[in-house]
């Protein structure tokens, strides 16, 4: 682990990397306490873990369309896919986006406002999820 660098979190979860900004990454994980934890790099330095409370189970999410926005998806450990978001105002509560589901999301947006989500349903089902810039909506997935 010569050229490795430790960031000295105690993870329980596979980590998610989003960017908002040149020179700016921002790393997610789901702690050992259940809490998802992030730090950041800003070009010079990584940051102070901060976490975002949560009751959540596997492995996170991230992604942002656009400046000073960042979205965040997990599977809560009711079952739920929980979502928080970074505005420019600061973060948002989480929120249940009224869909269970049984394995970790996978989160990415190819414009402003746009944002996709993939996850497997409790049903076993390939779910589809879209923020259109207005609300969410889902589809199940014929595979």
């Amino acid at each position: 682990m010569e050229d490795w660098e430790s960031l000295g979190a105690e993870v329980g979860s596979r980590p998610a990397v989003a960017t908002w900004a040149e020179n700016e990454m921002q790393v997610f994980f789901i702690g050992t306490d259940g809490q998802l934890w992030d730090t950041y790099w800003d070009g010079a330095a990584w940051h102070e873990r901060h976490a975002h409370g949560g009751d959540l189970a596997g492995s996170p999410a991230a992604c942002s369309w656009g400046a000073d926005r960042i979205d965040l998806f997990a599977r809560g450990r009711d079952g739920t896919l929980q979502h928080r978001a970074y505005v420019p105002e600061g973060w948002q509560a989480w929120e249940s986006l009224g869909i269970r589901v049984d394995g970790d999301p996978a989160a990415c947006s190819w414009g402003p406002d746009r944002i996709d989500i993939f996850v497997r349903s409790d049903a076993g089902e390939l779910l589809h999820g879209w923020w259109d810039g207005h609300r969410w909506s889902f589809a199940a997935q014929q595979t």
